[in-house]
């Protein structure tokens, strides 16, 4: 799965307000009721970035205005990280200075921005967390010298009271890392699950698990399903049947021709949510049959 692609499907179910409110939190209010969904406001999760003399786009995971009587109280961001970078705090400064910068422009009353690093390696996250982390600073100039400190969350290493504070279908998500690194299994929790479609989609995109390859479009037609159902019957299809559909080109075959496969139901779940472009990227459709679609109707591919 390209960058694009996976960047796509990391956000689906993080971009719900009840999955976004949840997360929030649970990991800065320790699980009190204090961002309420109806709060929350998607916002743009582009901005510019001048880097001598080009201009390219720099793009956040998940970002929401929290606001309560019309007044912004913060700017909240999510960044999901499968692999530890060491220039994170790099790269968070960036988005925050972007959403301030933003705020100058437009004459906004200036609120705090706060931005959650959800690392879902099977590490601590053990590289930089500063500015100081990043290079050296001299004793004579660190008194001028800001270190911008990054909130990480090491999602596989999170205690079972912490996890037991989520409400939403992140709870699956995160007992799904906790477990995997306690035990080296993973045991479904008979919870049950709003998005099914979207956690499916998050739990393939971060763990590269082939077994979720085929479900996640087929088990999401359920409003609601109970996760132990769901995902036991995912894990136990069996390794020979999931190296055989792990090959591309079958994996391919299927998405172009299956008349009840993952490209109707990406591309009927992202219609008007996100650019044709990147439906087409992940569909494997052209940007003109996707034009075509959102015009006509999903029936004419």
């Amino acid at each position: 799965m390209s960058r694009n692609k996976k960047d796509i499907a990391e956000k689906h179910l993080e971009s719900f307000n009840d999955v976004f409110s949840d997360i929030v939190n649970v990991l800065i209010f320790d699980g009190e009721n204090e961002v309420k969904e109806n709060e929350l406001e998607d916002m743009d999760t582009g901005s510019m970035l001048a880097e001598d003399d080009n201009v390219r786009q720099q793009q956040r995971d998940v970002a929401k205005k929290w606001k309560r009587e019309n007044v912004i109280i913060s700017i909240l961001g999510i960044e999901n990280q499968t692999n530890i970078d060491k220039n994170m705090p790099l790269r968070v400064i960036g988005y925050d200075g972007a959403s301030y910068r933003h705020m100058l422009a437009n004459n906004l009353e200036p609120c705090p921005v706060i931005t959650l690093v959800l690392n879902f390696s099977d590490r601590r996250w053990d590289k930089y967390t500063s500015l100081y982390d990043c290079f050296k600073v001299g004793d004579k100039v660190r008194p001028f010298v800001n270190n911008y400190k990054i909130n990480v969350v090491d999602v596989a290493f999170l205690p079972r009271k912490t996890i037991n504070k989520f409400k939403s279908d992140f709870k699956i998500i995160a007992d799904y890392f906790v477990q995997v690194h306690e035990t080296g299994n993973y045991v479904p929790m008979n919870d049950e699950v709003r998005h099914i479609w979207e956690l499916l989609v998050l739990m393939k995109t971060l763990t590269d698990d082939n077994r979720f390859e085929d479900e996640y479009y087929k088990e999401h037609r359920e409003e609601r399903a109970n996760m132990c159902d769901v995902l036991d019957k995912i894990i136990a299809r069996g390794e020979a049947r999931g190296e055989a559909r792990g090959k591309a080109e079958g994996i391919a075959e299927g998405i172009i021709k299956g008349e009840n496969n993952m490209k109707y139901y990406i591309i009927k779940k992202m219609l008007g949510r996100y650019p044709n472009e990147e439906i087409a990227d992940i569909s494997g459709l052209s940007v003109e049959e996707i034009e075509e679609i959102a015009k006509n109707g999903i029936n004419t591919v």
